[in-house]
């Protein structure tokens, strides 16, 4: 069983019968799903046009309204209502420019730091020059295009050369090929792709397009000798290794060889492809990073094949590239394929339609599984009792209707008596009444005493049935002086005051009863009797949703209609019914006797080995069940599934452009999607799938599903069409020739983002910035950011947190409420109290890499509540990125510029907070301490995201708006930057958050050439007698006096004059030095480049501890533990913990602000002494134990960290033949032989111990390895980890002086004088 669903829970359903108020999640199950349909399909099409804004009716009620409302502010819409009465509509409008008033934004720095600015621009002012760069151009300067395919070698497809296949051979699986539907085309499919350069193949799910379609032209090739090589995408890398090792098993080969396949990130990629591969299966967006080399990287293919027909960028590039490339022949195959689109968008190419399996797949909707389980929970029960209610309600509205037919109508009556009531109970002079006095103070009706409920119901059965024009007399009088509702509802026949006068035709009291606050909206239980009276009332622009709607081919009959409405009102349909998919997986285990069950989980981020246990078949008597994402509708295929559960919808995470949000929404499926998730069943034999939405929702789902242009940001795919699009082809013109084009607002919006971080100019010309940043493989903003980084040397901090950003968090969120405090603490006390998500991510990844070394990793993973695979594929993804930027000269092999160097400030948290600043721009926050929230560009009000640190400061079991109220508090600045803002409903949150100070902001923040106007003179000169450095005199001082540096359109800070002018040059100065190391990156520095470097690093420390934020020790390099009282809790090594960090060493000093860096060094020689004196203690220590000085010493290299455990274990070890006659003659020749133990590759000593017997013959099965010799008795004398880089200062004279740790197993021996210290070192 194969359950497709989206992570949302249940919502409880409360049908409140007397109509009060409820929650927003029931007010939403009350509406109809016809309603619903029409909202979105509205808003839907706002946000893909240019419309700035559509208009509901006045018909709808209030709960109606409060839905669109909510929809349309989870959508990032303004909505509002306008108008009274009749004319009351609803509008939504996108929204247009900041939303949120310019605030003060100020900023006042301390002495030290405009001393040390004032001393830097005396020596090395800005330059005329430098002046002109950083300004606007007002010409087009010419394109500096770099060297197609220079340096531009990460994610691309390895080069090789066509080649004849080799003949398959028989395989178990031949019986199994034969019998896929697909093969029956083997013919028509080979004679097509040779006739036609471009073939659409549409194939049902399960008939093996897939597999065979690259086989059938492998094996042809082979018969008639024709060299052939073939490059296959797949939607994702999960289903690229799959189908490519799946592939490579039916033709009786291992991946590597005729087979292969190539993903982003993936290590040791020389086995996955040889130059003997043909066929290689890699994703859409390595095919993509191969084109961007070049048209010509696919002279040498003859076929692509591609499996995601809706990754339009690369379908509009590979046709492009056919006309270039006449040798190339594409081909398409999908299930989900709109084939007249791409007839169209290709030139009449020839489609190839494959049905599936002939085992039949019975559909059963919504309205069906209700019919046939007999489901029913206690609020559809409920809703069946009011449902009961008002029938009783409608038979005696159709008595009422009964007894006056027959009688002629009366002309209306003038009601004087009424008209004297109401002018006696002081109504205003225009007759109109605020509907707020009554909705205020109106009572219950439950709690209307007997005798006022008997005198309304008398009162409104006299006027309806007796006509009495008098009566509303009596009930105008009770609803004035008894405080009674003027909607007040008949208790037999729910009947209103307004109703009745309707019906009778009373126009004055219907005037006098809408002058009360009466509701128009409000329907009786037969409501024909009062609409045919007053058609007007209800004729004032009612929501006409039929023609968005598109109804059954079928009617629905009464049975299936009235199961839905009682679905409908009892949940919520926008969120996947768990309960309703138990008595599900019930009602099947009755059916097949089956009492005994296995559950997994599929998903793309699970690792290679757990997936193929997915797909293993079960025990006999066992039911196998699936917890699929939409993973399972396309990419995995699991052949013995007999059973669909199809929820419907999709957890998918779309980006709006225009408020610059991203949202991850639960959406509802298309049509094809349905189909495909419907063609997982029936592999093996007849199958069933249950659809939980109902077949009026299903004709009105979409018919594919919407482009992956349409829901992405854009930024990182205008920067690659640049690259891709001829030189006089622009962004917008060469997107729109995509098959289904993205909006123009959404490229414009995305281009301008870009020249937002200096990628592109003006006139959309890439950049020298925008080049480097295409070369690396991530977003962007992340380029900038380790662009950054690279010059203000702290790469390796950023590097991990940009590699963290790009791939995904390691935290785990835990699905059980009592864990999840325990892991916000645990996130909690990676932050090591600096406001700052990106310093969790930091040490998380820090902390686990001595984990790793200290051989518990996965201990520490579940300790933590950290993801094993992430973190790997973190490091995967920090040697890729760390490589292209040795490519392309940003990082050098030695002198100056190696990985040294770009990491001398990489202990100082303030400068890499600088690098994340200029690599997050423009996600900026100003704190709003006054309403206790967070303010954004186009967001008025923005909170934490639970998973942020920052959203509560104590974790304590408080609301969460007390605990946003307490975070903002704590805030030491005004500013925070942050990766993604997200939204959920109808509010916004931001998460990855950092604190900065706003100096950071104003230097960092902002494109690199602003214009004239950037630095604006104060309106009115200041008297001199107003001193510049005084803080409370300059916020007393009127604004008018103030200079002002202007950002961005919302960026404008206040600042004295004199200020202004030194952090304006001084950020000229760091543009400056950025630009020339972007465009010279392995140019040797200057003395300027220096002492711009060495200014931005004394002030950004000074004003860290200025504003209170404190300075993280041990950032800059890894290994390193958290913190020492976690290192001694984490770790068996306690060595560094005896002493105090250099931090710690350097608080109680009494260091000044302004000798900042003087105080860093003075930091790092600290710490040098405190590791020097921990080794000599430790040697020391030795000395009085230590074995005699005339012992041989030896280091042995394990394969892994098992057989150091046996040997621990067992006090055994064996080596090499190589090795057994040199530790043979050491043990007869010495009077000890010591062995110091070493796992290749784990950067640790392991301990050491003394070979205490002779090499025997007999061998041990446990070894890793069958290449090990005899076994010999080993005493262990230390168990402890030592990581290298406290040995680094020992080297071996018998070993060309290299250090000790590069010694090879057994075959390099330690000199007498190395040797003690190397021991005394490991204890």
């Amino acid at each position: 069983i194969v359950s497709l669903y989206s992570m949302s829970r249940p919502v409880a359903a409360q049908l409140d019968p007397s109509g009060s108020s409820r929650t927003s999640a029931v007010e939403e199950m009350g509406i109809e799903e016809q309603v619903k349909i029409a909202v979105n399909v509205c808003l839907q099409r706002l946000q893909l046009s240019e419309q700035k804004e559509v208009v509901f009716p006045s018909s709808l009620t209030s709960t109606e309204r409060i839905f669109i409302h909510r929809l349309a502010q989870s959508l990032g819409y303004v909505s509002k209502s306008e108008g009274k009465g009749s004319n009351r509509y609803l509008k939504i409008r996108k929204k247009e420019g900041p939303e949120t008033t310019h605030s003060m934004m100020k900023i006042s720095l301390c002495h030290n730091s405009k001393n040390v600015i004032c001393s830097f621009l005396q020596r090395f002012p800005v330059t005329n020059k430098e002046h002109t760069e950083l300004l606007l151009c007002t010409e087009r300067c010419p394109s500096v295009p770099m060297e197609a395919g220079k340096n531009r070698t990460s994610g691309r497809l390895n080069n090789g050369i066509p080649q004849i296949p080799l003949q398959r051979v028989l395989t178990e699986f031949d019986s199994f090929r034969s019998s896929l539907p697909v093969y029956e085309h083997q013919e028509e499919i080979v004679s097509t792709v040779k006739e036609s350069r471009v073939v659409l193949i549409v194939g049902e799910t399960g008939s093996g397009k897939t597999t065979q379609i690259p086989q059938f032209l492998l094996d042809d090739c082979h018969k008639r000798g024709i060299p052939v090589r073939m490059f296959c995408t797949q939607p994702r890398q999960l289903a690229a290794i799959a189908v490519a090792e799946r592939v490579a098993a039916e033709r009786g080969e291992s991946v590597g060889q005729t087979i292969g396949y190539q993903i982003r990130l993936e290590s040791r990629c020389w086995l996955r492809v040889s130059p003997k591969t043909l066929v290689t299966f890699c994703t859409c967006g390595v095919l993509l990073r191969t084109l961007m080399a070049g048209e010509m990287t696919l002279s040498t293919v003859t076929h692509v094949i591609v499996r995601d027909a809706l990754s339009d960028l690369l379908l509009e590039k590979l046709r492009d590239t056919l006309q270039n490339v006449p040798t190339l022949k594409l081909i398409l195959s999908s299930a989900a394929l709109d084939d007249d689109l791409f007839v169209r968008y290709f030139g009449l190419c020839p489609v190839i339609q494959i049905k599936g399996r002939s085992f039949e797949v019975k559909e059963l909707f919504l309205e069906d599984i209700l019919r046939t389980t007999g489901y029913r929970n206690k609020d559809m029960m409920k809703y069946k009792k009011e449902i009961q209610k008002v029938m009783k309600q409608q038979l005696s509205l159709t008595e009422w209707c009964a007894h006056q037919e027959g009688s002629s109508r009366q002309e209306r009556q003038e009601p004087s008596v009424a008209a004297c009531v109401l002018q006696k109970n002081n109504l205003p002079d225009d007759g109109q009444v605020s509907g707020s006095i009554f909705s205020q103070n109106e009572k219950d009706v439950a709690s209307l005493e007997p005798w006022l409920v008997e005198e309304m119901d008398s009162c409104i059965s006299d006027i309806f049935l007796n006509k009495n024009v008098d009566a509303f007399a009596q009930l105008f009088n009770l609803i004035t002086r008894e405080n009674v509702s003027v909607d007040y509802k008949h208790s037999r026949t729910s009947a209103t005051p307004l109703m009745v006068a309707a019906g009778r035709g009373f126009l004055t009291q219907i005037e006098q009863l809408l002058s009360l606050g009466a509701n128009i909206s409000m329907k009786a239980s037969n409501a024909s009797p009062f609409t045919h009276s007053f058609p007007w009332i209800l004729s004032t622009g009612k929501l006409d949703e039929s023609h968005l709607v598109q109804t059954a081919s079928t009617d629905f009959c009464i049975e299936d209609t009235e199961l839905l409405k009682a679905y409908h009102h009892s949940a919520d349909d926008e969120k996947v019914d768990l309960d309703l998919i138990m008595h599900l997986l019930y009602n099947i285990f009755l059916m097949q006797l089956y009492f005994r069950f296995q559950i997994f989980t599929l998903h793309p981020n699970m690792q290679s080995s757990d997936q193929k246990e997915v797909l293993k078949c079960p025990l006999p008597g066992i039911r196998k069940i699936i917890l699929s994402t939409s993973v399972a509708e396309t990419s995995i295929t699991v052949s013995d599934v007999a059973f669909v559960i199809d929820s419907g919808m999709v957890r998918e995470k779309s980006f709006d452009a225009l408020n610059n949000v991203t949202m991850l929404r639960t959406v509802w499926i298309s049509k094809t999607s349905a189909l495909q998730r419907k063609g997982r069943a029936g592999r093996c034999r007849p199958g069933i799938c249950f659809h939980l939405f109902s077949r009026l929702r299903f004709h009105n789902m979409l018919e594919y599903p919407v482009p992956q242009l349409l829901r992405i940001p854009l930024q990182e795919l205008c920067l690659y069409t640049k690259l891709l699009a001829p030189i006089n082809c622009t962004i917008p013109e060469f997107l729109s020739k995509a098959p289904e084009a993205p909006p123009t607002l959404t490229v414009k919006h995305a281009v301008q983002m870009l020249k937002a971080i200096d990628a592109m100019d003006q006139w959309e010309d890439l950049t020298e910035l925008g080049y480097h940043l295409a070369d690396l493989p991530i977003e962007p903003r992340l380029g900038k950011m380790v662009l950054c980084a690279v010059v203000l040397k702290c790469l390796d901090p950023i590097l991990t947190i940009a590699c963290t950003l790009a791939h995904g968090e390691p935290f785990v969120l835990p699905t059980q409420a009592s864990h999840r405090r325990a892991a916000m603490l645990c996130r909690k006390r990676f932050t090591a109290a600096s406001f700052s998500d990106h310093m969790a991510l930091l040490r998380a990844f820090q902390a686990w890499q001595k984990a790793c070394s200290d051989g518990w990793e996965r201990v520490f993973c579940e300790k933590n509540f950290l993801s094993q695979a992430t973190l790997e594929t973190i490091i995967g993804m920090r040697t890729q990125l760390l490589g292209q930027l040795r490519a392309i000269g940003f990082v050098r092999a030695r002198g100056g510029g190696d990985i040294r160097d770009v990491n001398l400030n990489s202990e100082n948290w303030s400068v890499v907070k600088a690098a994340l600043v200029a690599g997050m721009y423009p996600n900026v926050i100003l704190v709003d301490r006054e309403s206790h929230c967070l303010r954004a560009f186009k967001e008025k009000k923005v909170h934490f995201h639970p998973t942020s640190v920052l959203s509560q400061t104590q974790f304590k079991k408080i609301s969460p708006v007390s605990g946003q109220v307490a975070a903002i508090q704590s805030l030491p600045t005004d500013w925070l930057i942050y990766d993604e803002m997200r939204r959920a409903q109808t509010s916004a949150s931001v998460r990855g958050c950092t604190a900065v100070t706003p100096l950071t902001v104003v230097l960092f923040g902002g494109c690199a050439k602003m214009p004239n106007g950037a630095l604006e003179e104060p309106a009115v000169h200041k008297d001199s007698a107003v001193s510049d450095s005084s803080d409370s005199d300059m916020e007393e001082h009127s604004t008018a006096h103030l200079a002002q540096i202007k950002i961005d359109e919302w960026l404008s800070f206040k600042l004295p004059q004199q200020t202004a002018t030194l952090v304006y040059q001084l950020r000229q100065k760091w543009y400056s030095l950025l630009l020339r190391r972007i465009r010279a990156p392995s140019k040797p520095w200057t003395p300027v480049d220096e002492a711009t470097l060495q200014a931005l690093v004394s002030v950004l420390t000074t004003e860290e501890r200025a504003a209170g934020l404190q300075q993280p020790s041990g950032i800059g390099q890894r290994p390193r533990p958290v913190s020492s009282e976690e290192a001694s809790r984490l770790s068996p090594w306690k060595t560094a913990s005896r002493f105090p960090s250099s931090v710690e060493a350097t608080k109680s000093g009494n260091v000044s602000v302004s000798l900042s860096l003087q105080g860093i060094i003075l930091s790092s020689l600290v710490y040098m002494m405190h590791m020097y004196v921990s080794c000599v203690a430790c040697t020391l220590q030795f000395f009085m134990s230590r074995p005699s000085n005339t012992g041989r010493y030896f280091i042995m290299k394990s394969s892994n960290m098992r057989n150091i455990e046996i040997s621990q274990q067992k006090g055994i070890w064996s080596t090499t033949p190589n090795n057994e006659l040199k530790l043979s003659c050491a043990f007869l020749e010495s009077s000890v032989v010591v062995l110091i133990f070493s796992v290749q590759g784990s950067r640790n000593f392991q301990g050491y111990g003394r070979m205490s017997s002779d090499i025997g013959p007999e061998r041990c099965q446990e070894w890793g390895s069958t290449l090990l010799g005899g076994v010999f008795k080993v005493e262990w004398i230390r168990k402890e980890n030592l990581p290298f880089h406290f040995s680094q200062h020992l080297l071996n004279p018998w070993n060309e002086n290299k250090k000790v740790q590069i010694s090879r197993d057994g075959q390099v021996e330690l000199p007498p004088h190395v040797n003690v210290q190397t021991v005394a070192s490991v204890s």
